[in-house]
This record gives structure tokens, sequence and C-alpha cells, in this order.
């Protein structure tokens, strides 16, 4: 390495040194890395200056300082996906679990109706079933009473036919007796006529 060769490459590198020194400062005190625009401003110096003097040592480090570059740029726009990539996918999985909940606590609404109609159906039916219950009893005992004052009404009548044709025997009987007094009466008015006729 000639000394003309280094003497550029010690004043771009100490050049450089003292134009990025505020700036990786500033960066360092922010918690960043080192800036990709400056490291690319950089590696752009040392290539001009190797082309200006022919410094194939320093355009080398020019060359992989852009590589490095560049490659730094692709890691950092592939991290950038990335978080761009997980953010969407938290908020999708943010959002599909939101769902999920909306889901769930409309089926739980939906099987509570279900349990509350459930309920005031059995309720309704046990209900139904109690006053079918005593309708039927209630017509039963309307029907047992029916037959009752029927057979009732139909041993009255028997009795009263019972009691006319006894009271018509009565009376026949009665007739048949006053028939008979009369014709003894008869019979004895006669006989006493008679009696009285041969007396006199």
């Amino acid at each position: 390495m000639s000394l003309f060769n280094a003497v550029p490459r010690v004043v771009v590198a100490t050049t450089l040194k003292v134009v990025r020194l505020p700036l990786d400062t500033v960066l360092k005190l922010t918690g960043r890395d080192r800036s990709l625009a400056a490291d690319a401003a950089e590696a752009a110096a040392k290539e001009t200056a190797a082309k200006v003097t022919g410094d194939t040592q320093l355009e080398a480090e020019a060359n992989a300082q852009k590589a490095a570059t560049e490659e730094r740029r692709k890691a950092e726009a592939l991290r950038a996906a990335s978080t761009q990539a997980t953010a969407s996918a938290e908020s999708d999985h943010a959002e599909q679990q939101k769902k999920v909940e909306r889901e769930r606590k409309a089926a739980e609404k939906r099987a509570a109706a279900r349990k509350r109609k459930a309920g005031e159906k059995r309720t309704k039916d046990k209900a139904s079933a109690t006053k079918a219950e005593r309708d039927r009893k209630a017509a039963a005992a309307k029907a047992e009473a029916a037959e009752k004052d029927r057979l009732a009404d139909t041993e009255r009548r028997k009795r009263l036919e019972q009691l006319d044709r006894e009271a018509g025997a009565h009376e026949e009987k009665d007739e048949a007796l006053t028939a008979s007094d009369e014709a003894q009466r008869l019979k004895d008015a006669a006989a006493a006529a008679k009696a009285k006729r041969k007396a006199d």
C-alpha cells in the first residue's frame, strides 16, 4: 500500500467519523442503532473518494459497506413487515376473540330464552293438564249426579205408580166394602120389612 493511497483513506475515514459522531451520539442517546441513511451516505462518500484517488481497497470497503447497508435495509424491512404482520395477526386474533365472545353471549342469550320458553310451556302444559283433570272430574261428578237424579226419579215414578196402584186397590176394596155394606143393609132392611109384614 502506497503512502499516496493511505493518506486519502485516513482523511476520508477521519472526516466521516467526525461528521458521523454527532449523529451516532444522538442515535445512541435515543436507544437506536446506526442510521441506514448515514451508512449509505458514508459508503457513497468512500466510493467517491476511491474513484478520485483510485484506491481499490477503499472502493472494496465502500462496496462491502454498501452491501452490508443493503442487507440491514432488507432486514429492517423484513422486521417491519414481520412486526406489521404480527400486529395485524394480533388485531385479527383480538377481533376474532371479540367475535367469538359476542357469538358465545348471543348463544347463551338464545339458550336462556329457549329455557325460559320451555319453562313457560311446561307451566302452561301443567296448568292445562290440571284444568283438564279438574274438568274431567267435574264432568264425571255431574254425570254421576245426573245418573243418581235419573235413578231417583225412576224410583219416585215407580213408587208413585205403586202407590197409585195400592190406592186404586184400596179404593176398589173400599167400594167393594161399601157395596157389601149397602147390600147387607138392604138385605137387613128387606128382612126387617119382611118381618114387619109378617108381624102385621
